[in-house]
């Protein structure tokens, strides 16, 4: 509760200095620190005019109004009208006369007028628009020249405005504090900023050199892949109009060439669907289902397709299930799994798909007795980095097939995952909400398969 209550506290004042000094969206970082520096000066010399009052220098009150009245007005100019240099240009202006003034105020050399001439350099070289810091720079160092100079040779134009000696030593202790202070924060500003920048970048170099990973394989698929059927096709046809093929030769050919065309048809859909995700979005629409009816064309298509490879497909999805998902994006994922079963089973295996209920979600499994998943292609299956491996049959995919099923699953707010022997086959499953639970449905524990997170 406690824990609660701190982190709560935590949020608000980390909403409140966003709105006091500006989003990272809305503002640059030069922006932000202005604004920062702009409100703790302004604290910092509210509290300085009572003191300046206290330690016997009353002619500096006035001044010090002047210049709190000057940092909240930069500050609303900068902030609220956003015109940051202007606001600084006025700041820089106001802000070296005001100092120069206090040098002559506040005993010159002997107060601490030059620590605050030494923070406003600071707040010029972490702040100033590039054209502006060519010019205040520069000036803040002849000015602080020019008044020692003056000082020097004219010592009597600066008098001594301490009445007593312990006077000086508390303006001048407060005067470091409180310049150490803007110091302390306007730098660990710079370095966090810099360093979250720094990570950004980072995260962006690692995404575009994903996503060069993933445009290369997706040419490499396109080529290597599309070529094959073309070439088969030029070949059975230049074979026709130069020899005599028999009635078994050109059944034999065209079987081969449909299954090339099947194979070919459906990596073009998974390419095509995937690509389009990923630039433009998938708009979903989640809705209550029952999956034994929404998948049931699916299966039936399936089903044939499976027959032709002399593989038994069985529908034992639960007639009384509900979920709540995408029938479109359900019907993709579904159809995917069982074409991977049954690109990787054997004639006369079987492929089983099923429903269980576990902790209030349906899982929909598709287990088959093919050739199972090689331990080393385990923590790739469900990324683009996966390698396309060939059926049992030859049949060639392109690694996107699983891929797609994670991102879809994901979508509809659910998961996918597996669990597979070599050689013994592979159970893939997606974990979907339930609609509602049967009456006297008794809640088992998770499925224990590896996660598309995990794996």
């Amino acid at each position: 509760m406690e824990m609660d209550r701190k982190s709560g506290i935590l949020a608000a004042m980390k909403k409140l200095t966003g709105i006091l000094i500006g989003s990272v969206d809305e503002f640059s970082m030069e922006a932000r620190i202005f604004h920062a520096t702009c409100l703790i000066s302004s604290i910092i010399i509210a509290v300085n005019i009572p003191m300046n009052y206290l330690v016997g220098v009353p002619s500096l009150v006035l001044l010090m109004t002047g210049l709190l009245c000057l940092m909240l007005f930069v500050y609303y100019y900068s902030r609220i009208r956003k015109k940051l240099s202007t606001a600084f240009f006025l700041f820089c202006l106001f802000g070296n006369a005001i100092f120069a003034i206090n040098y002559f105020q506040n005993s010159g050399i002997n107060g601490p007028s030059l620590i605050d001439m030494l923070l406003l350099l600071f707040l010029v070289i972490a702040v100033a628009p590039k054209i502006q810091f060519r010019l205040w720079a520069p000036l803040n160092i002849v000015m602080v020249g020019a008044l020692l100079f003056c000082q020097y040779y004219r010592p009597h134009s600066v008098p001594n405005t301490y009445p007593q000696a312990h006077d000086r030593y508390i303006d001048f202790a407060y005067s470091y504090f409180a310049v150490a202070l803007l110091v302390i924060w306007i730098t660990l500003y710079i370095r966090n900023s810099y360093n979250k920048q720094r990570l950004a970048m980072v995260k962006k170099a690692e995404e575009l050199e994903e996503a060069n990973e993933t445009k290369n394989k997706l040419l490499s698929i396109v080529a290597h892949d599309l070529r094959s059927p073309l070439a088969s096709i030029q070949n059975y046809l230049e074979m026709l109009n130069e020899l005599e093929l028999t009635a078994d030769e050109k059944r034999n050919m065209e079987q081969e060439l449909l299954e090339k065309t099947k194979n070919t048809g459906q990596m073009l859909s998974n390419l095509l669907l995937w690509t389009s995700n990923q630039m433009e979005g998938v708009s979903v629409k989640l809705e209550e289902l029952r999956p034994a009816e929404t998948l049931k064309p699916i299966i039936t298509i399936q089903g044939a397709i499976a027959a032709e490879k002399c593989i038994e497909l069985r529908n034992n999805i639960d007639f009384d299930a509900l979920i709540i998902a995408d029938a479109n994006m359900l019907q993709l994922v579904v159809r995917n799994l069982i074409n991977n079963a049954i690109k990787f089973t054997s004639p006369g295996g079987e492929i089983t798909i099923t429903s269980e209920l576990h902790d209030n979600r349906w899982h929909i499994l598709v287990t088959d007795t093919g050739v199972g998943i090689n331990d080393n292609r385990k923590a790739t299956i469900f990324s683009i980095k996966s390698h396309s491996t060939y059926g049992t049959r030859n049949e060639k995919g392109t690694g996107l097939g699983l891929l797609l099923c994670k991102e879809f699953t994901e979508l509809q707010h659910g998961q996918i995952g597996f669990e597979s022997i070599e050689g013994s086959g592979t159970t893939f499953y997606i974990s979907m909400p339930a609609s509602h639970l049967p009456e006297g449905a008794e809640i088992g524990n998770e499925y224990t398969g590896a996660t598309a997170n995990t794996v």
